[in-house]
């Protein structure tokens, strides 16, 4: 098969195991075939995740068919997990589709990971992905790290202290890239029409105001991808700063309450500030990392003495300030742990249910 898309070094050893997440499109069956082709030990390191979560009736199943007659061809052990009920699922829990999706979805590859003895997982963000993620995230008010957009390496926090390991390859690359990989080796696959709706958030961006404002300029995608990179490679030297302050702001921690000194914490830089508070709250509960900045402003002005706590803050997490200290807490009451459907358990067969 012609070569035209080369995958950057793995961030893992020659031997590792991967698991890697496949929907039947042409980006991540374009992952899949270049993994294959291109790893040490090819299919043999591999490990296909599907999740079939029955939304498009015939549709979700070619889907599944599809990624099992690739799968077969290649010789990659394929494992799918098919959701039932996904709608009311996400009505209980409170989410939109894409919301509970996502979670269903890591914390699938998380349990494969960890019965694969995997290093992680791989999925298939390309730069479009990319620009689509740092705009959306600009159109939020997020501040540098949030415009940092999609990570090639990225460390994702579960609750009880779990972690998965996840690697993008594909970043550098765009859509039709893959595309005429996948066409140059006649590879099929399979397109979700749902991708072309724009009742959705993610749509709307793709296919209304990306469009739009690229009258302006024709290479935003890739100008927006940049942004991406270069705030990643800046966040990445902020965080490296981070590690110094526990003992700085003379840190404590007390089951679910931190607390450090007031006047030590006002000492240090705002921007510092503004992260270590991001950084404490992910900490106590990996989902904060959703806290907005207007949330981080919030607990800001009550560890500065500029407003009163307590305060409820989302994601269980309660901000507050007493004589000398300041205090993060977090209270999640039964069933509002964050976790995902499908985060613990076994998943031995080749195919499980949810």
């Amino acid at each position: 098969m012609p070569i035209s898309v080369s995958l950057p070094p793995p961030p893992f050893s020659k031997n590792s195991r991967l698991v890697v997440g496949v929907s039947g499109g042409a980006d991540s069956l374009g992952l899949l075939c270049l993994l294959k082709e291109q790893l040490p030990k090819g299919e043999k390191q591999l490990v296909a995740a599907h999740v079939n979560y029955g939304l498009r009736g015939q549709g979700s199943q070619k889907d599944e068919e599809m990624v099992r007659h690739w799968c077969g061809i290649w010789q990659i052990p394929c494992r799918v997990l098919q959701v039932r009920s996904f709608k009311a699922e996400i009505k209980k829990g409170k989410k939109s589709p894409q919301e509970g999706a996502r979670e269903i979805r890591y914390s699938y590859f998380l349990r494969l990971a960890k019965m694969e003895k995997a290093w992680g997982a791989a999925v298939a963000h390309h730069r479009e992905d990319q620009a689509e993620t740092v705009l959306d995230r600009l159109l939020r008010g997020a501040g540098a790290r949030g415009l940092s957009g999609l990570r090639t390496v990225q460390t994702l926090g579960f609750p009880q202290g779990v972690h998965l390991r996840v690697w993008r390859p594909l970043l550098s690359y765009s859509k039709r890239q893959i595309q005429d990989y996948l066409e140059s080796g006649g590879i099929s696959w399979r397109e979700d029409g749902s991708n072309r709706e724009t009742k959705y958030r993610r749509n709307q961006i793709r296919h209304v105001i990306l469009p739009f404002l690229s009258r302006w300029n024709p290479n935003l995608p890739e100008v927006l991808a940049r942004v991406g990179e270069l705030n990643a490679a800046e966040d990445i030297f902020l965080e490296g700063l981070l590690k110094p302050l526990e003992r700085r702001v003379h840190s404590r921690w007390n089951r679910n309450t931190y607390t450090c000194n007031t006047l030590h914490f006002r000492g240090i830089p705002l921007a510092l500030q503004r992260r270590w508070i991001r950084h404490v709250g992910e900490k106590l509960n990996p989902l904060a990392r959703g806290l907005s900045f207007d949330r981080i402003e919030e607990i800001l002005q009550i560890w500065n003495g500029k407003a009163k706590g307590p305060r409820d803050l989302g994601f269980g997490l309660t901000a507050d300030r007493r004589q000398n200290l300041v205090i993060l807490s977090i209270r999640l009451r039964p069933g509002t742990t964050g976790s995902a459907r499908g985060g613990s358990g076994k998943a031995t067969a080749d195919s499980a249910k949810l």
